[in-house]
């Protein structure tokens, strides 16, 4: 908390309660404004936006405890499969497969499916990189 929060909320001789509530205030203040940007921003958040699967995870992950803290909580239901929506089509094999389970796997299994994608997919692309340069190093004269 800052300290412009502080010399808000702090009074003299407060007690705990008296400062709590001021505290409260402040961050409940605008709560459906922050709902409707944060819901936003957890419908339209793509793969691609991030580094890895891990980043983008945490992210949805985040975003759906932050609409938890503004009174509008995300289901597993949803936060699974806003993270298939947000999938590139490298990742296209282990998002059918997500949306495809019955039932659909909590949000934990599918992270842990995508990351595993990821590492697959990373382990052939550097075994086809590897076989191209053995196969340039054989045509070599």
């Amino acid at each position: 908390m800052s300290n412009v929060s502080l010399n808000t909320i702090l009074e003299p001789e407060a007690t705990a309660m008296e400062a709590w509530n001021p505290l409260r205030e402040i961050f409940q203040d605008h709560q459906n404004s922050r709902g409707v940007l944060l819901e936003q921003e957890f419908t339209t958040t793509p793969l691609e936006d991030f580094p890895n699967g891990f980043a983008y995870c945490q992210r949805l992950k985040s975003l759906a405890d932050q609409l938890k803290n503004v009174n509008a909580p995300v289901k597993n239901i949803r936060l699974v499969l806003s993270l298939v929506s947000g999938l590139t089509e490298a990742n296209k094999g282990v998002g059918t497969q997500i949306r495809h389970a019955k039932p659909l796997p909590p949000f934990s299994e599918a992270r842990s499916s995508l990351l595993m994608e990821e590492r697959e997919l990373a382990a052939m692309a550097s075994y086809g990189s590897n076989a191209a340069m053995m196969t340039a190093v054989d045509d070599a004269p």
